[in-house]
């Protein structure tokens, strides 16, 4: 593990804070399903909505901390991991940011902590990343 560490590590630094992001979101949407996707503006129609968030938002949370992890730490590829995460929250980020105008979303509180909250953590990966590469 610490072999892994070494090779690189401002990537390995990074997928250590893409997973606890995902295994975080992943309990989170799993255990409050409900008051969670409040937060984000939604709100189940009925118990199928429920379920959908407990596995969209929570289940495929902990899926992707999950293969990143395994890709860093099992496999020896920290890289990799950051850009696959990379590669997730600029999607993520620059489809919020774009669809906050078509939407006209950029009122609403959640936008407001999304888009600056994003925008951070996506430059924190970039930064990782160009750690990693130089």
């Amino acid at each position: 593990m610490l072999e892994i560490i070494s090779q690189n590590i401002a990537a390995t630094v990074a997928t250590i804070g893409l997973c606890i992001y995902f295994f975080g979101t992943a309990v989170v949407f799993i255990l409050n399903p409900v008051k969670s996707a409040e937060k984000y503006s939604m709100k189940p129609k009925d118990e199928a909505g429920v379920t959908e968030i407990r596995v969209y938002y929570g289940g495929i949370s902990f899926a992707l901390g999950l293969f990143l992890a395994i890709l860093a730490f099992v496999f020896g590829k920290p890289f990799y991991s950051l850009i696959g995460g990379l590669i997730f929250s600029n999607t993520v980020f620059f489809t919020r940011f774009a669809f906050t105008f078509v939407d006209k979303g950029w009122k609403c509180a959640y936008t407001k902590l999304a888009i600056p909250a994003e925008f951070a953590f996506i430059i924190a990966l970039w930064v990782c990343f160009i750690i990693s590469v130089v």
